[in-house]
C-alpha cells in the first residue's frame, strides 16, 4: 500500500518522520525548530498543571513547576495560621473585634451574620475581624478562605467587604489597605487596596443563590492577586506597579465590613459568614498541633463560646481569701482556672488529698467547641504567710489529677465515668522557724512532662492536688501558692 503525504495548506511544507516512522512533532516547551527551550533534548516535553479551565476568565490557567539545579522538584505545604467555626451564640472577645454604628452583628448555630436586624438605614454598619493578623512572605501565598453566603441579591446602597484588610476605625469603617471581595448593588467583584488607592476586577460572572453557603477563597503572592469562588477562578489582579506587594502593610487581620451610604438601602441583606480558614503555603514550618491550636484558638484564654478572657485566676489587684481544701469539691476562694493564685489555710497532717485549683475543659456541644487540652509543663510556687512555722516543720506534698468526669477525686472508674489519673509533682517544705515570707527549702516545683505530655479531653477535670504530709495546725499560717501549667489546644 502507497504512503501518503502530509502538506500544510498555507506553508506548502510537509511534515518528516524519524527513523523509527514517527511523526516528529514540536512539544510544548520547545522552540520553532523543534529544539528545546534551553537546549537539550528536542523530544523532552515541559510539565503544565492546569490551575483553572477559564471557565469564567475566558482563558485556560496554566502553570509549570519548579525544579532546582540538582533536579528536585519544588514542594511545599499549606501551614494553618487560622481557622474558627461560627457555631455558637456570643462573641469571641479574645480572638476578634467588634464595631457597630446602629447596625449589629449575631452569633448562632448557623454562623455570624451582619444586618442581624435586617435595617435598611442610611450611614449605619459594622466592622468584625481578627485581633491577630497574617504575614506574606516573599515567594509564599497566602490564602483567606471563607464559607458564606447572602441572604438576598445584590441592593442598593449597600457594600460588603470580606478578605484581608486593614479596617476603618469609625464608621462606615472602609477598608484602608488590603485585598477583599466586595458585593454592591453592581454585583461581586475583586478589590486590591494598596494604603487607600482601590484598584478592581470587574464584575464577576456569578448569580449566587441566597442563603446558599460558597466557598470564597483569596489567594495572594507578591506579584498578584486571585479570587476563586467553588475552586473556579473569576479574577486576577496584577500588584499596581511600583508596590513590592499587592498591599501597603506587612501583614493584615482577617475582615468582614458591611454599611449602608449614599441614601438607605433598597432592601435588607446580611453576610453570613459560617467558618473561614487563613493559611500560607511555600515554606514548611515545623510545628506541634499544640502550638497550631494557640496560634488558632489564643493563648491562655478562654474557647469559642465559652468563658471569655484568661483562664487562670488572677484577680485584678486583690489578694486571695485563705480556705481549706477539700477531697471532693473546689472550696470557695481557690483558683477555679487553668492555673491561678491561692491561699490554703496550714492543716495538721493527715491523709487527705485536697483540690487546691480546678478547671473543667469544655464540653463540646454544638455551640461549644470541642479541643483536647494539652498540658506540656506545670509550676507551683509557694510562700509561707499569716504566721511563722511553729514546733513542726510544714510539708507538703503535690501531685496533678486530670482525666475525671466529675469534680470529686473520689471519682470512681466505671463504663461512664472516669477517676482521676495522677502524676506526683513532688514535695515543698518549710522548717521549723520558717518566716512569714519564706519560700520552701527547695525552691518552686517544675515538672516538665517533655515527649510524654498530659491530654485532657472535653467535658474533664485538671487539678492541682496538695497532701499535709507533716505539720500542724497553727493558728494564722497560711501558704500562699501560684500554679501555672503550659498549655495549648488540639
Amino acid at each position: 500500500m502507497a504512503g501518503f503525504r502530509i502538506e500544510g495548506n498555507t506553508s506548502g511544507n510537509v511534515a518528516e518522520v524519524d527513523s523509527n516512522n514517527n511523526i516528529r512533532v514540536i512539544l510544548p516547551g520547545n522552540q520553532s525548530d523543534g529544539t528545546a527551550v534551553g537546549g537539550g533534548d528536542g523530544n523532552a516535553p515541559a510539565i503544565y498543571s492546569e490551575n483553572d479551565a477559564g471557565t469564567k476568565t475566558g482563558s485556560r490557567y496554566v502553570l509549570s513547576p519548579e525544579t532546582d539545579d540538582d533536579y528536585r522538584l519544588r514542594i511545599a505545604q499549606d501551614t494553618l495560621l487560622d481557622s474558627e467555626t461560627f457555631t455558637y451564640t456570643a462573641q469571641n472577645t479574645g480572638r476578634h473585634t467588634y464595631s457597630n454604628t446602629t447596625m449589629t452583628n449575631a452569633w448562632a448555630l448557623g454562623g455570624m451574620s451582619t444586618n442581624s436586624g435586617a435595617i435598611t438605614t442610611l450611614n449605619t454598619g459594622t466592622s468584625f475581624g481578627t485581633y491577630a493578623y497574617f504575614p506574606l512572605f516573599g515567594a509564599s501565598n497566602l490564602y483567606a478562605e471563607f464559607e458564606a453566603s447572602f441572604t438576598a441579591q445584590p441592593v442598593t446602597n449597600t457594600t460588603i467587604d470580606f478578605g484581608l484588610f486593614l479596617r476603618g476605625a469609625a464608621n462606615p469603617y472602609a477598608p484602608t489597605d488590603g485585598v477583599y471581595f466586595r458585593l454592591t448593588s453592581a454585583g461581586l467583584f475583586g478589590v486590591i487596596n494598596n494604603n487607600g488607592a482601590e484598584v478592581t476586577t470587574s464584575v464577576f460572572s456569578f448569580t449566587y443563590t441566597n442563603s446558599r453557603k460558597y466557598q470564597f477563597i483569596i489567594s495572594v503572592n507578591e506579584r498578584e492577586v486571585e479570587f476563586w469562588i467553588d475552586n473556579v477562578l473569576y479574577g486576577r489582579l496584577d500588584t499596581p506597579s511600583g508596590s513590592g506587594q499587592p498591599f501597603a502593610s506587612a501583614s493584615l487581620p482577617l475582615s468582614v465590613r458591611h454599611a449602608i451610604g449614599g441614601g438607605a438601602a433598597s432592601a435588607a441583606i446580611s453576610f453570613q459568614l459560617s467558618d473561614y480558614n487563613i493559611t500560607i503555603g511555600g515554606y514548611n514550618f515545623a510545628d506541634s498541633l499544640k502550638t497550631v491550636g494557640n496560634r488558632k484558638y489564643g493563648s491562655y484564654q478562654g474557647l469559642s463560646g465559652g468563658t471569655m478572657g484568661s483562664l487562670a485566676t488572677y484577680p485584678n489587684s486583690t489578694n486571695p481569701t485563705a480556705a481549706a481544701p477539700s477531697n471532693t469539691a473546689l472550696t470557695a476562694n481557690l483558683p477555679g482556672g487553668l492555673g491561678g493564685q491561692g491561699l490554703v489555710t496550714a492543716a495538721a497532717a493527715a491523709a487527705t488529698d485536697g483540690i487546691w485549683g480546678s478547671y473543667q475543659v469544655p464540653a463540646a456541644t454544638v455551640n461549644i467547641q470541642g479541643r483536647r487540652l494539652v498540658i506540656k509543663s506545670v509550676k507551683i510556687d509557694a510562700v509561707n504567710t499569716g504566721a511563722a512555722v511553729a514546733t513542726t516543720a510544714t510539708t507538703i506534698q503535690f501531685s496533678l489529677a486530670y482525666g475525671h468526669t466529675a469534680v470529686s477525686l473520689a471519682t470512681a472508674e466505671a463504663a461512664a465515668a472516669k477517676a482521676p489519673r495522677r502524676i506526683a509533682l513532688g514535695y515543698m517544705t518549710w522548717a521549723v522557724g520558717a518566716a512569714i515570707g519564706q519560700g520552701p527549702q527547695f525552691g518552686p516545683i517544675i515538672v516538665d512532662f517533655g515527649d510524654a505530655p498530659v491530654f485532657v479531653n472535653p467535658g474533664e477535670f485538671i487539678q492541682l492536688v496538695g497532701k499535709f504530709l507533716v505539720g500542724t495546725a497553727t493558728a494564722s499560717q497560711t501558704i500562699s501558692f501560684i500554679w501555672q501549667p503550659v498549655y495549648g489546644w488540639e
